[in-house]
């Protein structure tokens, strides 16, 4: 599959991608906006702004645009990273056009009146007290945020932001986000199914999208990356059992090498129940019921994350903390166990098979790639890089991380 690209006047890139299978189409629109073009007195606008995204219309039936998607007999959602946020669609084949204009009208102007801003707003901070708030261990992205960057760093605070800063957000707030980031020379469209042609596809979109205006300024988008490695203690002792997070710096998304050994490291760790995390806190080590280890890459600067939530009472965060140092320091003082390393590549090579398998994650991934990359191809590629990573390149990079202090945050039933 070889996609065809093009960049209109108005610099939005855009994929068209033919894949044979099921007659579906999945539009993607990436956008380069996230929490981390925030500041740090006006938080939590990218991610309101996913929602607002929604009602971003003015079509005369009155419906909505999950009205209108779910008549055409389709599905949409949406999710907002630090870095990007990524809107998608996947439709019968037939009602490929429908899906183009509504994203075509949605970055056409701002149509957003203040009462369902008023309305959005509502419907985020209630997601926040809910999901954040109001569950055991809620907190744990927003202290992992405070633990690990200074307060004025771009990723000083986690996406959902703050609810004071959400409620004080004017429509005028909402206006100059949106011509800011919501513009077609800040966004990539992509387009797969199994239409017939490209050629039809393509002059659609040329005929839709090439009359929006790009924006006529934006943020230099300069951030201040500024880690650090707090100790944060949350103690509460209505919670069931101790909970430990800690994270370890390392380089951001243009250091592409380093971010796929981590991947790869973070898979060879906890991918799988006979993964050496696994076994040592879950199935043999019987320390906890949960336990993983996930690499949060970002633009600026990325996170090795490693999480585990006790098994009871008995069992402490400090006990969690010593038997992951001990378990790291063990695995990677010596040649790795060949088993760990064919198993981590396995698992990759089913992610990547399944990926392959849908229009929606091959819209996702071609999109992405050239929002974060401008390399349209790149996702036919990736795996091939993750797999090229050697034991030496694992041991290498897991020694110098692991031998820095961690952001850490522990949740405590101790009073």
């Amino acid at each position: 599959m070889i996609p065809n690209v093009i960049e209109l006047p108005n610099r939005l890139r855009v994929i068209v991608l033919r894949k044979d299978g099921p007659q579906l189409v999945s539009i993607g629109v990436a956008y380069r906006v996230g929490s981390a073009n925030e500041s740090p007195t006006s938080t939590g606008y990218a991610h309101l702004f996913e929602h607002l995204m929604f009602d971003n219309l003015l079509i005369k039936n009155g419906k909505s645009f999950d009205e209108i998607v779910t008549d055409a007999g389709g599905t949409s959602n949406a999710y907002t990273t630090f870095d990007w946020t990524y809107y998608h669609m996947t439709l019968p084949l037939p009602a490929w056009r429908i899906g183009l204009e509504l994203e075509a009208e949605r970055m056409r102007r701002f149509s957003i009146p203040q009462h369902t801003l008023d309305i959005q707003r509502s419907v985020v901070i209630e997601e926040i007290a809910e999901n954040v708030f109001n569950q055991p261990y809620g907190t744990a992205r927003m202290l992992l945020a405070h633990a690990a960057f200074e307060p004025d760093s771009c990723y000083g605070w986690d996406v959902y932001g703050s609810i004071e800063h959400l409620r004080a957000m004017t429509l005028d707030d909402a206006r100059t986000w949106y011509e800011c980031y919501y513009r077609p020379d800040n966004a990539v469209l992509a387009v797969v199914g199994g239409f017939d042609s490209t050629a039809e596809i393509i002059e659609f979109i040329v005929e839709r999208f090439s009359p929006l205006e790009p924006s006529c300024s934006r943020p230099n988008g300069n951030c201040r990356y500024a880690p650090v490695q707090q100790h944060i203690v949350e103690r509460q002792e209505t919670l069931p059992a101790d909970m430990l997070i800690c994270a370890y710096h390392f380089a951001g998304i243009s250091d592409e090498h380093t971010c796929n050994i981590a991947e790869v490291l973070a898979s060879l760790l906890s991918a799988g129940r006979s993964s050496p995390v696994a076994r040592t806190f879950v199935h043999e080590g019987l320390l906890s019921h949960h336990a993983w280890a996930n690499a949060d890459i970002r633009t600026h600067g990325s996170l090795l994350e490693f999480s585990a939530l006790a098994r009871d009472k008995s069992i402490s965060a400090k006990q969690l903390f010593d038997v992951w140092q001990s378990l790291v320091r063990t695995l990677f003082d010596s040649p790795l166990d060949p088993e760990h390393l064919d198993r981590a590549r396995n698992k990759l090579r089913r992610r990547y098979a399944q990926a392959f398998q849908t229009t929606e994650s091959l819209a996702e991934m071609v999109a992405l790639a050239t929002l974060l990359f401008d390399d349209p191809e790149r996702p036919w590629r990736e795996l091939d890089m993750l797999l090229s990573v050697t034991d030496d390149d694992l041991r290498s990079f897991a020694q110098t991380l692991f031998e820095r202090e961690p952001a850490i945050v522990q949740y405590s039933t101790i009073p």
